[in-house]
């Protein structure tokens, strides 16, 4: 948002739904007497609510510039506070914001190729609108959504003191339904719906999936971590994302600004990579082995702990009393790899290609996704050995106040 910029300007083609090409040379001079030169003007959709129109595409323009004179010219409202600024159409309903709290995006992706470890296939996402913190919730069935959404919404709620006044999804069966419309209504919540097959109108929330999966398939690939992990490698990629990136002219990462401090970094350790328990039995021979041999999968939702595979026990333990050998890849026979561990091979079916919008079918996956038809959520975790605060059943990109203590 510029009060300074005479009109709306972007320098990516892919955000316009309409480009016409510009008769005459027109240049747009820049603070620093630079010039970037106009290669068309066209319309961009921002969202279901919120179209541009005359919106300028510039040449080896690196920021998007929402103009605020053009938005008044056009007929919307712009209110600022404090830190925070919202757009308004003409019946006062909320299509941007830049205040902490007031809009939540969301999506899900799936089905993965292969069954997490403990059986999931899906995984919801939900984006901040004004920080773009991200949260991850592992489904087995897509109609489990509801009850993350609600329980993350009613927390949130909680914690900013201020109202909540949106969220927005695709068509999905999963967020078009009774449950959401009732929830909605109660709660005085405005349900945004993008347009069918227009992935770019809830496109903070798809784009951030781009970044997460990209992440996890990388992280998979680094040590030669089966994929039948992909949800610790999401939830991981999740973790690190709200603590690394930094959130477009503001200059701070999400976890800043949803917090109101810097976060430590200095805990991180490299997805997939070896380490070693301090084993903890009370009666160790003289000469047995002091440590349990591992695989890193990320950090505890809970707990100020790492989350380690053991390769002998086959299961996953939460510990603070672990070493790391960053160096060493997963070359173990204890990890036998498949066909879809093969590089470049894709976790989820729409990643090569498929419109992922609630409106087009996937296709199957290596082992059929359970139906839409029943809610799991009050079935038991089909891996029992896996902790209750496994990242298939809660996300630890969020942490308290004292997280980064004693690490």
């Amino acid at each position: 948002m510029d009060s300074g910029c005479s009109r709306h300007m972007t320098g990516h083609r892919k955000w316009f739904s309409s480009l016409n090409p510009v008769s005459t040379k027109e240049y747009i001079t820049f603070g620093d007497n630079g010039q970037g030169k106009v290669m068309g003007v066209g319309s961009v959709s921002l969202s279901a609510k919120l179209s541009l129109s005359e919106v300028a595409f510039v040449q080896n323009l690196g920021f998007n510039l929402v103009s605020v004179s053009q938005l008044l010219n056009e007929g919307f409202e712009v209110r600022f506070k404090k830190g925070a600024c919202c757009v308004l159409d003409a019946e006062e309903t909320l299509v941007m914001t830049s205040y902490p709290g007031e809009l939540l995006h969301m999506d899900t992706i799936g089905p993965a190729r292969v069954a997490s470890v403990s059986g999931k296939w899906y995984v919801l996402v939900i984006v901040y609108d004004f920080s773009r913190f991200s949260w991850v919730f592992f489904m087995e069935f897509k109609d489990e959504a509801f009850g993350f959404v609600r329980d993350l919404v009613l927390r949130l709620r909680n914690e900013i003191h201020k109202a909540m006044r949106a969220i927005r999804s695709d068509n999905g069966g999963e967020f078009r339904n009774s449950r959401f419309e009732n929830f909605c209504r109660d709660l005085g919540l405005e349900h945004q719906f993008s347009s069918p097959y227009t992935p770019p109108q809830n496109g903070v929330v798809e784009r951030n999936n781009r970044t997460l999966v990209e992440m996890a398939r990388t992280m998979l690939y680094e040590h030669r971590t089966p994929r039948r992990f992909w949800a610790e490698a999401v939830n991981t990629a999740c973790y690190i994302a709200n603590r690394i990136f930094l959130r477009a002219f503001l200059g701070k990462t999400s976890y800043e600004l949803r917090f109101g401090r810097q976060p430590s970094v200095k805990h991180l350790r490299a997805f997939g990579c070896r380490c070693f328990v301090l084993k903890k039995a009370g009666h160790l021979d003289k000469f047995e082995s002091r440590c349990l041999d591992g695989i890193f999968l990320g950090y505890a939702s809970s707990s100020r702990a790492f989350r380690v595979w053991i390769l002998e026990a086959k299961q996953v333990v939460e510990t603070s009393e672990v070493s790391f050998d960053e160096t060493m890849p997963c070359t173990t026979p204890a990890f036998e790899l498949s066909s879809d561990d093969e590089e470049g091979t894709p976790i989820f079916e729409d990643e090569e290609g498929a419109v992922n919008d609630g409106d087009a079918g996937a296709t199957a996956p290596a082992a059929a996704p359970p139906p839409l038809a029943t809610s799991s959520m009050m079935k038991e975790d089909p891996c029992p050995r896996l902790p209750p605060h496994s990242p298939d059943k809660a996300s630890p990109c969020e942490a308290g106040p004292a997280e980064d203590a004693g690490r």
